[in-house]
């Protein structure tokens, strides 16, 4: 039903594979449209992450290099290196200074980056039967049975960087090396760990149905007249996808957004079975997905240190 995937990268870039996401649930579907759906999926996530990349400013390459020494450091400490760390930690302490004086206004700087995929296959019926599934086990006060299956309905990106705090960093890697050269050790081994714990950490969550849902709205504005029920089906599973998302509770604070946009995907089957004038409602369309999404990535942020 969900098979989960983690890229991670520090620095160097998104190197995004999800050729292990998919699990084939459904064997009346044809073997053709099970790969447009694997494709399609393939297609939406690589666009989120290459727009999550973009995003994303390069850390200077003496930052990277110096929070490098800082583990060297912490290692060299575990050993009791005490000479190996020292040595570290001088460079670190060189390499931060080296980036701040190119560039005093540094603050938050990403270090590493990480997309989590989960991917729900089933449709919005399946998503019902496991909801009403999990309400009975509740009535019966079968807890554990029902928490199991509700684990499985995500059907998001999770898209989480790594930052250093300029402000904080290098200060700390500045005192562990005061200590050491006074011999404490234990001290040093503390301030570095605790620089460590301070790394800022933000999780965007995308959920995949919307994005989903747009890319299939998106081909049938592609198709042209002759194909007009490749068009219809299209906006249908479209429109099964933004169900999915509001079953999953994807929509709780713009509810009315998704239901504008189920209004607009069957304004739009409506004019391609009449007068097939869609092109505004189209462009219409294209705007609310796209200001819908930019809602749910600015509001689904989450940080902790």
């Amino acid at each position: 039903m969900k098979k989960r995937v983690i890229i991670s990268t520090v620095l160097a870039g998104l190197l995004l594979s999800t050729s292990a996401l998919y699990a084939n649930t459904n064997n009346n579907v044809s073997t053709t449209a099970k790969k447009q759906d694997i494709q399609r999926l393939k297609n939406v996530v690589n666009k989120e992450a290459t727009q999550h990349r973009q995003t994303l400013k390069k850390a200077p390459k003496e930052i990277a290099q110096a929070l490098k020494q800082t583990v060297v450091a912490l290692k060299a400490l575990q050993k009791n290196d005490t000479k190996s760390a020292k040595e570290a930690l001088n460079k670190a302490t060189k390499l931060f200074d080296t980036a701040l004086k190119n560039n005093p206004k540094l603050t938050l700087v990403p270090v590493a980056d990480a997309i989590e995929v989960h991917d729900f296959t089933g449709d919005s019926k399946l998503v019902k039967h496991i909801i009403k599934a999990a309400q009975d086990l509740l009535e019966d006060y079968d807890t554990q049975a029902a928490r199991d299956i509700l684990m499985p309905l995500e059907d998001e990106m999770d898209m989480t960087t790594q930052y250093l705090p300029m402000g904080m960093y290098p200060l700390a890697t500045k005192e562990a090396l005061k200590e050491l050269n006074k011999g404490k050790t234990k001290e040093a081994f503390s301030t570095l760990v605790t620089a460590l714990s301070g790394i800022v950490v933000k999780t965007t969550v995308i959920p995949l149905p919307l994005i989903t849902a747009q890319s299939l709205v998106m081909e049938a504005s592609h198709l042209d007249k002759k194909n007009k029920e490749q068009a219809i089906k299209l906006l249908d599973l479209a429109q099964d996808e933004l169900e999915k998302a509001v079953l999953l509770g994807y929509t709780k604070k713009h509810a009315p957004a998704y239901k504008t946009l189920k209004k607009e995907i069957k304004n739009i089957e409506k004019e391609i079975r009449g007068k097939n004038v869609v092109a505004k409602l189209y462009e219409k369309i294209k705007k609310d997905f796209a200001s819908l999404l930019n809602k749910h990535e600015a509001e689904s942020v989450s940080k902790k240190h």
